[in-house]
């Protein structure tokens, strides 16, 4: 009894269903009798423009990594990070006391050899002026030579021992190499200053450049020169790449940069978006990127409507920008359908359309 109530039940879920998709079918449109509604693009003709976008680090044009070429402690920082420094401005001086004894010594040096210089310079000339008139012979006036020749050799030697020291006292002093600002301070009093070891660094601000790195397969596109354009406070600027670096760096992408004078818009170490103009076509026929269809061996088409019915037509493309893409074998005033995704599986050549929007 339980079995046959089951399978009554069963038999009219069954029935209902049925009946439901039949009622659902016939409220459905009859392909060929009930056109379907299109939104249309009529072509038209404008330029295009194929701008490439990547984001740009803010940095400065010019950048020093400032450092000594001694080896002293740090006795005296000037500065802090976020000073402004002229050109030459002292940043810091490192210990002298070794240095200065060391020229003095120098110095004494110099002296010494530069009285020794000045005797073996008079003896030489006398002697020379005795070997003309015969009155010495030639060993002796070239024994005097040779002494002369001697103490020349080690004035310069005291001269260039000297020097070395004078630079080093000069080289205690740490000095700004140009105007701009302390970006980094990395001692202070009573560190180990090491040669070659960065001390501070200094940002000249007054330029700035956009750097950006390029991927491999856009390498063919970029070219020095070509517009860059980002939008700071200011608004939308327009600048061109500076340089371009000749080979590709790690991660296989190529280093770009675009100079541009420091208006205030800009803060350095940012991160800004920009677009590279890397191609434009003036006054072409465009239809819309959605516009685009593929067929089954991935040829490019459109389907444009011609009398209420579609027609797929096969295209052929040049220069493409974000929103429209040039179709060089298409007429201006052409309505093309604008296919959402994935309608044109829906659609099909000759089907009756309905266009819903004007021109």
């Amino acid at each position: 009894m339980k079995r046959r109530r089951l399978i009554i039940i069963l038999i009219v879920l069954a029935l209902f269903f049925v009946i439901k998709r039949k009622i659902e079918l016939s409220r459905a449109p009859v392909f060929g009798k009930n056109p379907v509604l299109v939104s249309v693009f009529y072509s038209a003709r404008r330029d295009v423009k194929n701008l490439k976008e990547y984001l740009a680090k803010v940095e400065p044009v010019n950048q020093a990594k400032v450092s000594t070429r001694i080896n002293a402690a740090v006795e005296k920082v000037y500065v802090d990070e976020g000073s402004i420094v002229n050109q030459g401005d002292l940043l810091a001086e490192l210990d002298k006391k070794d240095i200065m004894a060391k020229l003095n010594s120098a110095e004494q040096a110099l002296s010494a050899a530069q009285e020794n210089f000045n005797y073996w310079q008079k003896e030489y000339s006398r002697d020379e002026n005795l070997f003309e008139k015969g009155a010495i012979s030639q060993e002796e006036r070239d024994r005097t030579k040779n002494s002369f020749a001697q103490a020349k050799a080690r004035l310069a030697g005291a001269e260039g021992n000297v020097k070395i020291w004078q630079d080093n006292l000069a080289y205690a002093r740490i000095r700004s190499p140009y105007s701009g600002i302390v970006s980094k301070r990395f001692v202070d009093p009573g560190d180990l200053a090491a040669a070659g070891r960065p001390l501070f660094i200094v940002e000249d601000r007054s330029r700035l450049k956009l750097a950006f790195d390029v991927p491999q397969e856009d390498t063919g596109l970029i070219k020095k020169g070509a517009p860059v354009i980002y939008k700071g406070k200011s608004g939308v600027t327009q600048v061109k790449i500076s340089n371009v670096f000749p080979s590709l760096g790690e991660g296989r992408v190529l280093r770009v940069e675009a100079y541009l004078k420091n208006k205030g818009g800009l803060n350095v170490g940012e991160f800004i978006p920009v677009k590279v103009l890397t191609a434009e076509k003036k006054d072409v026929v465009v239809v819309p990127q959605i516009s685009l269809c593929k067929d089954k061996n991935l040829k490019p088409f459109v389907f444009i409507v011609k009398s209420g019915r579609l027609q797929k037509y096969p295209v052929v493309l040049g220069l493409s920008s974000a929103m429209f893409v040039e179709v060089k074998n298409l007429g201006a005033g052409i309505p093309v359908v604008k296919n959402p995704y994935l309608s044109w599986v829906k659609l099909a050549g000759g089907q009756k359309v309905k266009v819903i929007n004007r021109k």
